[in-house]
């Protein structure tokens, strides 16, 4: 018969430091974001970025078939 698994995969360290949780009571995940949210263009813009984008990619797909190729 097999042992029985919990189904936990997540292990707690302990540090010897208090959790986040404890010192500053309940923490929102906006407090948790590491970068701010970017503003994404909108309209003739969103598209002119696209494109810019995507002519950026062709020619460094280009280059770097140029220099696979030699």
């Amino acid at each position: 018969m097999m042992a029985r698994f919990d189904g936990s995969l997540a292990l707690r360290f302990d540090f010897g430091e208090p959790a986040l949780t404890t010192t500053l009571g309940r923490v929102s995940k906006n407090a948790l974001r590491l970068a701010p949210p970017i503003a994404t263009p909108r309209g003739r813009e969103k598209y002119r970025i696209l494109e810019h984008r995507r002519r950026q990619a062709q020619i460094k797909a280009r280059r770097l078939l140029d220099v696979l190729s030699e």
